[in-house]
C-alpha cells in the first residue's frame, strides 16, 4: 500500500501517470503480472529510485519471480516521452529485447506510460548483455584483458547496477583471482578510463591498477582492492582509530599529487548544484522549501566569498571508497574525480557518516570522534596543515544527501529529509 507522503507525492505531480504504481510496490507486482501472465511474481520490493519532476521516476526493483531474486528497471514518463524511451540506444521499437524470466526483456505497462527493462537489458551499456552471458563473457574478457588469461572464465557478482549509466561487479576466477569490472554509458566511459589513470598509489595510498579496457564496449577492468570497508570500520561495535588515522593519511597523500586532465569544480558550480538538491528537496518535501533554499543560499554566499583552490580531489568521497589494510587504504572509484577544494572529500566523508547514524548503523556520539581521528590522519601527511571550511562543507554535504531517504524509499522518509536538513542547518550554525 502505497503511504501517505507517497500519495501526496503523486498528487502533485499529474505529468507521470504511472507514478503512483511505481511507488507502491504491491500496484506494481499486479500491473507485472497484468502484463506478464506467464510469469509466476510473487513479490516486489523496491531497491533504490530516482526522480526528476514532472518528467520521469526510475526506479529499481527487486522481484520474487517463482523463488529466484530478479532485478528489473521500472522507468516512468510523460506518456509522449514513452516512445523515444522505446527506441532508446539500439532502436529496439518494439520493447522485446531478449527473452528472459518474465517473458519478454522489455514490457510496457501502457497504461501508466510505464517500461520495465529486465537485467541486463540495458541498451545504454552495451557491455552487459555479453558479459551476464555466460557463453561470451570469455570472448569479452579476452578482448579486454588479452594478457590476464587467468581472468577469462571467471564469474561475476553483482556490486551496483544503476540502469542507463554504470554496472560495477567483481570478477572473480578458480584459484582466487578477482578483478573489479565497471561498465559505462557512452556519455560517461572517456571521463571514467581518464580519471582511472589520473592518480598514482604514494605513501599510506595505494590505487587499483587499470588492468585492462574495451573501448567499443565502455567497459574497464581494475585490479582487486584488498582490505576492509570503511564504512564496515566506521559502524562496527568497537571504535578503530588506527583505521580511520590511516585513512585520513591516504586522502592527504591523494591531496598532494600534482594531477592534469582533471575538470575544475568551480564555486559558481558548487552553489548552482546545491540550489538544485535544494529544489529537489523542495519537490519531494513542500514543508522544507524555504529551509533548504535559504540554507542552500547561505552556504552558496559562503562559497562565493572563498578563495579559488584548484587541489585534485576524489570529487565524492565516503567511507564506500575506501579499503583500510594493515598499512596502507585504498581509495577507489575515481569517476567524480576533479580539481576544487580539499575540504570537499573531508566535509563529505563526515556527512557521509552522519548519514550512517540517521539510519541507526552507528551511534549519533561516534560522528565527531571519527571526525577528529581522521583530521589526525590527514594532518600527519600534510604537516600539520588540515583545510579550512570543513564545517561549512560537512553541511554541503548534508545537505546534498537529504534526498538519499525519499530515493533508498526508506519507511519514515519524510522524517529522514528533514533530519538532513536540521543537522545541515546546525553544522553550518557552528561555521
Amino acid at each position: 500500500m502505497v503511504s501517505s507522503a507517497d500519495a501526496d507525492l503523486v498528487r502533485r505531480d499529474p505529468a507521470i501517470p504511472g507514478l503512483g504504481v511505481v511507488l507502491d510496490p504491491d500496484a506494481f507486482a499486479d500491473a507485472l503480472r497484468r502484463a506478464a501472465p506467464g510469469a509466476d511474481v510473487r513479490a516486489a520490493q523496491i531497491a533504490v529510485l530516482r526522480y526528476k519532476p514532472l518528467c520521469y521516476c526510475q526506479v529499481i526493483y527487486r522481484l520474487d519471480v517463482a523463488g529466484a531474486e530478479l532485478e528489473v528497471a521500472v522507468h516512468a514518463c510523460r506518456p509522449e516521452d514513452l516512445a523515444a524511451l522505446l527506441s532508446d540506444g539500439n532502436g529496439d521499437a518494439d520493447g522485446a529485447g531478449d527473452r528472459g524470466p518474465l517473458g519478454a526483456g522489455r514490457i510496457v505497462l501502457e497504461q501508466g506510460a510505464v517500461l520495465v527493462t529486465v537485467f541486463p537489458n540495458d541498451p545504454n551499456l552495451p557491455a552487459l548483455r555479453p558479459l551476464t552471458d555466460g557463453a561470451e563473457r570469455p570472448r569479452v574478457l579476452r578482448e579486454s584483458l588479452p594478457d590476464r588469461p587467468e581472468l577469462w572464465e571467471g564469474e561475476l557478482r553483482c556490486l551496483r547496477y544503476r540502469p542507463g549509466r554504470r554496472y560495477v561487479a567483481e570478477l572473480r576466477a578458480a584459484g582466487g583471482a578477482r578483478a573489479l569490472l565497471k561498465c559505462y554509458s557512452a556519455k560517461s566511459y572517456a571521463c571514467g578510463k581518464t580519471n582511472a589513470t589520473a592518480f598514482a598509489s604514494r605513501g599510506p595510498l595505494r590505487l587499483a591498477r587499470l588492468l585492462g579496457h574495451a573501448d567499443g564496449r565502455g567497459l574497464l577492468v581494475f585490479e582487486w582492492a584488498p582490505g576492509r570497508l570503511l564504512s564496515d570500520i566506521c559502524t562496527a561495535p568497537e571504535f578503530d582509530g588506527r583505521s580511520l588515522t590511516l585513512a585520513g593519511s591516504a586522502l592527504a597523500a591523494l591531496h598532494g599529487q600534482q594531477v592534469c586532465g582533471l575538470a575544475c569544480r568551480t564555486r559558481e558550480d558548487e552553489a548552482a548544484n546545491l540550489l538544485a538538491m535544494a529544489a529537489e528537496v523542495a519537490t519531494i518535501c513542500p514543508p522544507l522549501a524555504r529551509r533548504a533554499d535559504g540554507l542552500a543560499r547561505r552556504v552558496g554566499a559562503l562559497l562565493a566569498g572563498a578563495p579559488a583552490v584548484h587541489v585534485p580531489l576524489h570529487g565524492d568521497l565516503s567511507a564506500k571508497q575506501v579499503l583500510v589494510g594493515e598499512l596502507e587504504a585504498a581509495i577507489v572509484d575515481f569517476d567524480r574525480a576533479c580539481c576544487g577544494d580539499p575540504a570537499a572529500d573531508l566535509g563529505n566523508v563526515i556527512a557521509a557518516a552522519e548519514r550512517y547514524a540517521l539510519r541507526g548503523l552507528m551511534p549519533p556520539s561516534r560522528v565527531e570522534p571519527l571526525r577528529d581521528t581522521l583530521f589526525e590522519g590527514y594532518a600527519r601527511g600534510t604537516n600539520g596543515r588540515v583545510p579550512g571550511r570543513i564545517q561549512l562543507y560537512w553541511a554541503l554535504g548534508l545537505l546534498r544527501r537529504a534526498h538519499l531517504p525519499f530515493y533508498a524509499h526508506e519507511p519514515d522518509w519524510p522524517r529522514g529529509v528533514e533530519w538532513l536538513v536540521e543537522r545541515a542547518e546546525a553544522v553550518l550554525n557552528r561555521e
